[in-house]
């Protein structure tokens, strides 16, 4: 009844006996036919013949050995594992030899499963011992995965060396001892991710993950399981990512570096442009030739587009670097749609469009500049884009979900449905913009799309090509204010003490003369020019003027250094500067106070802002 086939041959290797187990295992008939003949017989697998042969004869030898072998019985494959064994006479005389097998065929395939996975899987499996006589690792074993992926062609000869392997780099090495060191510490899985290199000096990555496999009698971790598996493809993809996004950053700084040079560059002409045509218009008079005066608008009106393309640039800037600041406020929205009104009538006058604003009694969550700005924005594309007599109309209106909503609707053109997936997209026009002969950058809705939704709104548009457009902005609803009168503004006026002295430290001679020209109706001031810091800063001295100017970007020594100079001088330490720069950009204007100057003039100047500023300092 025993699982165990036990058999039994004589001296002359012909089989005497065989247990049920094996008869049945074999499905022999009659197992007295066999007996008297050598086996197995011919009819198994030579292999089994050959070593099952060699080990009898060993066995006469008096060495007892097994063997593994197989039969194939009904078209399938039985594995068994036998153990021989000698019996001799007290003469030492070959009596017998026993044979007893065991059914291994389910265990096989298991092993020729597990070998088949570690031969094709592509990770690589280790068996890492803790070395009890100091404190390093020695590898026992590492599957075909890993010999092959690092061109090893004699795994066998590393077992029982250190491990990490000497041939690994001294990162590598670091790395996996810190993890193997981890593992035994705490007991807990450790993952470690370190670059090895091929025979061919290719850089390849793994990932490896230990494990405790065994702990001996004191709960001390003597053996390590290692998983590796290699992960190049992914690390190298994460390194090209990593350098495609410093590429794209260095590339989006040098850009926001370009625009701010630029807006630099185009701001110092447009200071002359814009001011000289204000002053003009101050001397003209019914003699002056209407050409002339149109001619003068025509420039005017030029430079100032051109002023609100370079400070949408500079407010696009200021968004992808996160730099723009909207504090929200209560606001009157009928104040704020009079406002932009104010700033459109010129423009709708040209085009002959009417404009209407549906008063309510509304307020929202907002700040009054951004939102004029995205205001003015919608008015302006609803003037430009309208039909010649047709008009704009700005409705306000409180919604249940404490939203208000506002509306700027058109009797234009409409918009393409192939279009309107673009309308707020950045530089992108329309296609009958482009087709036209408006201007336009596709800057001012992108922008607005931003602001609003900074504000916590939201905006967009109805209807479609032929039926003209509905642009509406939702904002948080307001607290409604009580209205109370306005209040008449008085003229601004310098202070009647005479001989006030200004010093302008300026290198652009178009800017020394428009400021000398601005000031020229203020008999009680008196200004004084140099074209440098060094001179600027003599005469500064000797003169000890009131207020002092001083362009930023000077030659030689700039604004920056020129204030660090005059400050620091016991005469000048108390004397009024303030910075004049075509850099508009946050930080700058955030460093030069910082530095100590009272305010911060960009250009082009305003003539209305500098004399409040004369004023107050």
């Amino acid at each position: 009844a025993s699982p165990v086939c036990h058999k039994i041959f004589d001296p002359d290797f012909k089989l005497q006996f065989m247990s049920r187990s094996g008869v049945t295992a074999l499905k022999i008939e009659k197992i007295e036919n066999f007996y008297g003949h050598i086996f197995p017989t011919d009819a198994a697998p030579k292999r089994t013949r050959d070593i099952f042969n060699r080990t009898m004869h060993r066995a006469s030898r008096g060495e007892t050995n097994t063997i593994e072998y197989y039969f194939e019985v009904d078209g399938m494959v039985l594995w068994f594992r036998t153990t021989i064994s000698p019996t001799f006479e007290a003469d030492g005389s070959l009596s017998y030899i026993t044979a007893d097998s065991m059914d291994v065929t389910s265990s096989k395939k298991s092993e020729e499963t597990n070998r088949t996975l570690l031969e094709t899987t592509d990770i690589c499996l280790k068996e890492i011992h803790k070395n009890s006589e100091s404190s390093g690792f020695k590898l026992m074993f590492m599957s075909p995965a890993g010999f092959e992926q690092i061109g090893l062609t004699n795994p066998e000869e590393l077992y029982g060396r250190p491990y990490p392997l000497e041939s690994y780099p001294d990162e590598a090495k670091m790395a996996l001892t810190e993890a193997l060191n981890r593992t035994v510490r705490t007991g807990e899985t450790a993952r470690v991710e370190y670059e090895l290199f091929d025979v061919h000096g290719n850089s390849v990555w793994y990932l490896s993950t230990f494990s405790v496999q065994r702990k001996d009698k004191d709960g001390m971790v003597v053996s390590i399981t290692g998983t590796s598996l290699n992960v190049t493809e992914k690390v190298l993809s994460q390194i090209s990512l990593a350098k495609a996004k410093e590429e794209a950053e260095r590339a989006n700084m040098a850009k926001s570096e370009f625009l701010s040079r630029m807006s630099h560059e185009l701001r110092t002409p447009l200071n002359a442009i814009i001011g000289f045509s204000q002053i003009q218009g101050r001397y003209i008079n019914e003699s002056f030739p209407p050409e002339l005066q149109s001619c003068r608008e025509h420039i005017l009106d030029a430079g100032k587009h051109l002023l609100g393309l370079i400070e949408d640039i500079l407010d696009l800037v200021k968004i992808e670097h996160n730099k723009i600041d909207i504090p929200l406020s209560n606001i009157d929205l009928d104040k704020i749609i009079d406002s932009s009104f104010s700033l459109v009538k010129n423009q709708a006058e040209k085009y002959n469009i009417t404009l209407y604003h549906e008063r309510t009694d509304c307020s929202a969550i907002a700040n009054s500049r951004r939102l004029k700005q995205v205001l003015v924005n919608l008015l302006t594309n609803a003037i430009k884009y309208n039909r010649e007599g047709g008009s704009v109309t700005v409705r306000v209106k409180a919604l249940e979900q404490g939203e208000i909503i506002v509306t700027v609707e058109d009797t234009g053109i409409g918009i393409d449905p192939e279009d309107q997936e673009l309308v707020f997209a950045p530089f992108s026009r329309l296609s009958y913009a482009e087709q036209s002969e408006i201007d336009g950058t596709g800057i001012g809705l992108a922008l607005s799309k931003f602001l609003v939704e900074t504000m916590s709104g939201s905006i967009g548009f109805d209807r479609a090509l032929e039926q003209g457009t509905i642009f509406w902005i939702r904002l948080p609803q307001g607290e409604i204010e009580q209205r109370g009168s306005s209040s008449k503004i008085d003229p601004i006026s310098v202070s009647t003490r005479l001989a006030h002295t200004i010093l302008y430290i300026e290198d652009n001679l178009a800017s020394r003369e428009l400021l000398q020209m601005m000031l020229s109706g203020y008999p009680d001031l008196k200004l004084l020019t140099i074209n440098n810091a060094e001179e600027g800063i003599e005469v500064a001295k000797k003169t000890q003027p009131d207020l002092i100017l001083i362009d930023i970007n000077l030659p030689g020594i700039d604004g920056m250094e020129a204030l660090k100079i005059m400050k620091s001088d016991p005469v000048l330490s108390s004397t009024r500067m303030i910075a004049v720069s075509a850099d508009a950009m946050p930080q700058q204007i955030d460093c030069a106070m910082s530095k100590g100057f009272d305010q911060y003039l960009t250009k082009p100047m305003d003539l209305d802002k500098l004399v409040k500023i004369i004023e107050a300092l």
